[in-house]
């Protein structure tokens, strides 16, 4: 009797733990059908969104490398044609080489481009056309895309054009490049004083040249030497000048008059005479008879002479 007792409550204990075990697969089961159901949802929803993504990523990162390729053969093939170019200079060769940097000028972007117009000025200077290369500076400053390069260029149209251009126009050129942030602005000075020097304007010049001398950034560059030479040539000129002053007035002192012409019969001596300060015992400068007194005295003296010689 224990024994079937035993026996009925051990199967009594698995119905109830194969009753449970059965509901919590069947809870876990569901759960699992909604998951699935759920990005089911999300991916017919976004699933082409995602897609198109990834594709459009692929293909834009295609497409960047492609077009990378395609400019770095590019440029590869510009650089050749370009140091092509300074080949045939270097072997004077100066027509091909023109025509080479013009037709980079055409075809490139603004890098070698403004390089090839840099080239063609540097070649019309050799030429002694300095028109033509300031232009062509010019143009290779509009062309480059950095400061530094673009003031590089901007100096040498200066200097190109120095002789024809005033010194308003090279101000109004390089005031903008004479910024303390500028990497050319002691070239773009000495520009304006080799100007203010050449019209004879020595303050002015001396000054610009000054400035340049005592610049901190100057300190053992080429530039503040020339400057230092400048300012001691300009003051030993002033100095002449100031010496060579009372020389050039007194050389430039007006004629005396000249004596008039005296007619002796008509001279009156008593008149003169009246005319004699009795303190002083000189003749009044504004007497009528002044000029003709001297004239007569002058005769005297001429005849007292000749009898003297007699």
């Amino acid at each position: 009797m224990p024994l079937a007792r035993s026996a009925a409550s051990v199967r009594l204990r698995l119905i109830k733990e194969y009753r449970a075990f059965s509901v919590a697969d069947i809870f876990h089961e569901v759960e699992e059908e909604l998951r699935k159901d759920k990005y089911n949802v999300l991916l017919r929803t976004w699933g082409p969104w995602v897609l198109g993504g990834a594709i459009a990523i692929v293909v834009a990162a295609a497409a960047w490398q492609g077009w990378d390729y395609w400019q770095t053969r590019q440029s590869h093939a510009m650089s050749d044609r370009y140091f092509a170019a300074l080949e045939r200079i270097e072997e004077e060769r100066f027509i091909e080489a023109d025509l080479e940097l013009q037709r980079i000028t055409d075809d490139a972007s603004s890098g070698y481009a403004a390089l090839a117009l840099m080239q063609r000025g540097d070649l019309a200077l050799q030429g002694g056309d300095a028109a033509t290369a300031g232009y062509f500076f010019e143009q290779a400053a509009d062309t480059f895309s950095t400061t530094t390069f673009s003031d590089l260029a901007r100096v040498k149209a200066a200097m190109a054009l120095f002789e024809e251009l005033s010194i308003d126009d090279l101000q109004n050129r390089l005031s903008d490049m004479m910024q303390l942030d500028r990497p050319y602005r002691l070239l773009a000075m000495e520009v304006i004083a080799a100007k203010a020097f050449e019209n004879g304007d020595l303050e002015r010049a001396r000054g610009e040249y000054e400035a340049i001398a005592n610049d901190l950034d100057a300190l053992a560059l080429p530039v503040a030497q020339r400057a230092q030479a400048a300012v001691e040539l300009i003051g030993r000129l002033q100095q002449q000048a100031a010496l060579d002053a009372p020389a050039d007035a007194a050389l430039q002192m007006p004629a005396l008059p000249e004596t008039p012409e005296i007619d002796p019969a008509t001279f009156n001596l008593g008149a003169v005479l009246d005319q004699v300060d009795e303190e002083t015992g000189t003749l009044n400068a504004d007497s009528p008879q002044m000029p003709d007194a001297v004239g007569i005295l002058e005769s005297n003296g001429a005849e007292t002479a000749e009898d003297g010689q007699d």
